[in-house]
């Protein structure tokens, strides 16, 4: 079952998530407290599974009803590691023991974007929730209790053209 939030314009930059309840966006703001640069705001804590990129509405169509056959079993996700991630200006939380099935949802949907987007050659995933973005030297660490996250469902989000950094979930989906 898919859950409408919004309208579609021509083009949409989009990406598939996991998107945190309050509790543990409350749990993840404890660990960016103790960070550096520039913190991201709670509301936009997400876990990205496959990003798809600026498409059109065909291919948010083609999206939809891919993610409406992908079914994998809810799961928990433990983040207990701070790391560098990206360019090593970006904080992130990640999951020491990603759980195999997160792993097998970010696969099944990477592979749904690729069919629907043509795209190939994507880098390996690796799960993380961002914190802060420009930090000088980013911390490894344990800086507060490990996040246990009951995961329940995915979404499909569409960057914030008018607030870079900020997202719409369009579609939500159940896990099993």
């Amino acid at each position: 079952m898919r859950v409408e939030y919004g309208d579609s314009c021509e083009h949409e930059r989009l990406f598939f998530a996991l998107w945190p309840d309050d509790g543990v966006r409350a749990q993840l703001a404890v660990w960016a407290s103790g960070g550096g640069g520039r913190p991201v705001p709670a509301d936009g804590y997400h876990m990205t599974l496959a990003f798809a990129g600026d498409v059109g509405a065909g291919t948010r169509r083609a999206l939809e009803a891919g993610a409406a056959r992908v079914s994998e079993e809810a799961f928990v996700c433990v983040l207990d590691a701070a790391m560098g991630f990206g360019t090593g200006d970006i904080e992130a939380l990640t999951p020491s023991r990603p759980p195999p099935a997160l792993l097998r949802l970010a696969g099944r949907l990477q592979r749904l974007v690729d069919d629907a987007t043509g795209a190939t050659g994507q880098r390996p995933y690796r799960p993380h929730v961002t914190l802060a973005r420009g930090t000088p030297r980013p911390h490894a660490g344990a800086r507060g209790a490990p996040v246990v996250w009951a995961v329940r469902d995915y979404v499909l989000c569409r960057s914030r053209r008018d607030r870079p950094g900020f997202y719409d979930i369009v579609a939500r989906w159940p896990l099993a």
